[in-house]
């Protein structure tokens, strides 16, 4: 079996061995053509079963929050790149829900700027493949992970006898109703600038325990937006049902949305309903809130899993870190064949909703094959791809056009794109494909970071 400590995978045979050696699920087709076809996503089609996943660049400019240069460049290597659907990064609605001093915002100073990045984007894909991408923006809110200006402030939703200690905020107050019914008015507002800048959809960024995957564990908060599950979705539903309401019939309406927020009962998401623990896995609320939102409009329904900062392993599985995450707790083999899993579980419950699976840069040069599996067994509709468009932009042409991979220029899972987020310093990009740009801005962040005695 491959070395525990790096990938040593080499042929499709390789990785059938060790899927058998320790007894995992993965489907593998060596039918690649899966992946060009066209996929109907509500009264529109996306040329290509590919999605480049939202993956944050830290490169917004601090004063306005609009994109910069290093945003457009990013962008313009995806479209260039060959995706049918490109879900750009966390854009702030709010100053104080900001993750960090560079994130962007969308705002009516600003909103030409966003709109000038979407006309570059969709003509660079027009250009290169003759296709319509379709471009969607994620709005967030950061809640207890807020950081506006590098200054943490949370805004939690819950106390959590599992995450304040960790992070310092048991004296830190919950936020009230009156601030989440005004939220509400702050992302529909944004939604609107979203759709007056030409995106093709919104996304309420509901993950990796910011503010929205926060209220859907929210199990002791009291009032409105807390303890029933009709009372935790409530902030989801109602916000989205008013953007479909008020925003033109041409711009839809989704959410990436975690199914499982690991803490044990009852401050979890996705976990079963009893205290104890442990946060054994329930997807019996997160299938149903899918399938509502689908029945209310949304097209489709974009998921991920657990806490990066703390469980990294669970949703980007990766290979002894150089910085930062260190080694994983296991083999990451487990944990791209528990995220597909995960994936066709949620698929396969709502059949008729095009679900994307992530979780697969691990694989490198052999993901295609596991990506042509999954659509050929029902696992997931659409390909995410986040590290790996990072590292390799123009993967998806070479996998449609030359059935393959080049593995020099895969994404190696070293973290470092994350840590460059995570110092809040420098720009966030691949360090080892890209070392001109992206290299001096890893060095930058660590400095920093060296120099708060941090590691």
């Amino acid at each position: 079996m491959t070395d525990f400590r790096r990938f040593n995978l080499n042929t499709i045979d390789d990785l059938r061995g060790d899927l058998d050696a320790l007894g995992l699920e993965l489907p593998i087709s060596g039918n690649l053509q899966l992946l060009g076809e066209k996929v109907r996503l509500g009264g529109r089609e996306l040329p290509n079963r590919f999605v480049i996943q939202p993956m944050e660049g830290v490169d917004g400019d601090p004063e306005t929050g609009a994109p910069t240069e290093l945003t457009h460049r990013r962008y313009k290597r995806f479209a260039d790149g060959g995706s049918g659907l490109i879900w750009a990064e966390a854009v702030s609605v709010v100053p104080e829900g900001c993750s960090n001093a560079k994130q962007m915002r969308i705002t009516e100073e600003n909103v030409d700027v966003y709109k000038k990045l979407v006309e570059e984007t969709k003509a660079a894909g027009q250009a290169e493949f003759g296709h319509d991408l379709q471009f969607v923006i994620q709005l967030t809110h950061s809640g207890r992970y807020s950081r506006p200006g590098g200054v943490v402030t949370p805004l939690k939703i819950q106390h959590n006898p599992h995450l304040d200690p960790v992070l310092g905020m048991e004296d830190v107050d919950v936020v009230s109703d009156d601030y989440l019914d005004h939220l509400q008015d702050e992302f529909v507002n944004a939604a609107k600038l979203a759709a007056a800048a030409g995106f093709d959809g919104v996304d309420m960024k509901a993950v990796h325990g910011y503010l929205i995957a926060e209220l859907l564990g929210a199990h002791t908060r009291e009032g409105k937006y807390g303890g029933s599950f009709e009372n935790r979705t409530r902030f989801l539903r109602e916000t989205a049902r008013r953007m479909m309401d008020e925003l033109p019939k041409s711009t839809f309406v989704t959410s990436r949305t975690t199914v499982l927020e690991p803490c044990p009962y009852p401050y979890g998401w996705g976990v079963v309903p009893e205290a104890g623990d442990s946060w054994a896995v329930d997807l019996t609320e997160p299938k149903r809130l899918m399938k509502e939102c689908f029945e209310m409009g949304m097209p489709m329904f974009n998921v991920s899993v657990g806490f990066p900062r703390f469980q990294p392993y669970l949703n980007r599985p990766h290979d002894n870190s150089l910085v930062g995450e260190g080694a994983p707790p296991e083999y990451p083999l487990v944990g791209v064949a528990r995220f597909q899993q995960t994936v066709r579980e949620m698929q396969q419950s709502l059949p008729e909703c095009p679900v994307p699976t992530a979780g697969l840069a691990w694989l490198r040069h052999l993901m295609p094959e596991v990506a042509a599996g999954m659509i050929e067994e029902g696992w997931c509709q659409l390909i995410g791809l986040g590290r790996g468009a990072f590292a390799y932009p123009e993967l998806v042409k070479d996998i449609l056009t030359e059935g393959k991979m080049d593995p020099s220029k895969c994404c190696t899972t070293c973290s470092m794109c994350t840590q460059i987020m995570k110092d809040g310093v420098g720009c966030g990009g691949c360090v080892l494909r890209d070392k001109e740009i992206y290299g001096p801005e890893l060095k930058k962040g660590r400095v920093a970071a060296k120099a708060k005695g941090l590691k």
